[in-house]
């Protein structure tokens, strides 16, 4: 949808809730049109709830301890927060769509870290991968922080960094364990983490 957007839409300068505007708008010094704005935000609603099911399976069967529970609830919060986004177009009401998207930026690289935590004693390779994963995402959290309200061109890079490694790791965890033995074999924890 990105590559259906005005000509002014940047991979490195906008930001992906900019592809969910409903109307052309001014955002730092570019006009950003989305043709397409209906199906991204019907996007953003359904990637939302296929997280929610997704950390609740994953937590259901694979994620041990109170660091997995609380990396399921992490990740529904950044669920609820996708369909937030959706719901509530940047252009249409800043405040609320705000207050949607930035749980997404806190609970991510938590999530991503406490499935670390979880799968040390079970899957070590994922656990490691998580954690370097996890670091990735919270550099690029807190450089989206620091340039949200300013005229930044790596905005959009920024917050892709922050969220998209997450979302990443987390699908190929997902499917690798639904395959078997792409993230390494399960061994039983000794110690519940």
């Amino acid at each position: 949808m990105g590559l259906r957007a005005s000509a002014d839409y940047s991979f490195a300068g906008s930001t992906v809730s900019d592809l969910g505007n409903t109307a052309c708008r001014q955002v730092r010094g570019d006009v950003l049109c989305s043709p397409w704005h209906a199906g991204m935000n019907v996007a953003f609603v359904w990637f939302g709830c296929t997280l929610l099911v997704g950390a609740l399976l994953i937590g259901s069967r694979l994620l041990e301890g109170r660091s997995g529970t609380v990396a399921v609830v992490a990740w529904c919060v950044s669920g609820v927060g996708s369909i937030g986004v959706g719901l509530f177009p940047v252009n249409e009401d800043a405040a609320a769509h705000g207050l949607v998207a930035l749980p997404i930026f806190v609970a991510q690289p938590l999530a991503v870290a406490l499935m670390g935590v979880s799968l040390r004693g079970t899957r070590p390779r994922a656990s490691t991968a998580a954690f370097v994963v996890a670091a990735v995402s919270l550099v690029g959290a807190i450089g989206f922080g620091v340039t949200v309200g300013s005229d930044s061109g790596a905005i959009g890079a920024l917050e892709r960094l922050a969220l998209w490694p997450g979302y990443l790791w987390v699908s190929a965890f997902a499917i690798g364990s639904a395959l078997g033995g792409l993230v390494g074999p399960r061994r039983h924890a000794q110690h519940r983490t």
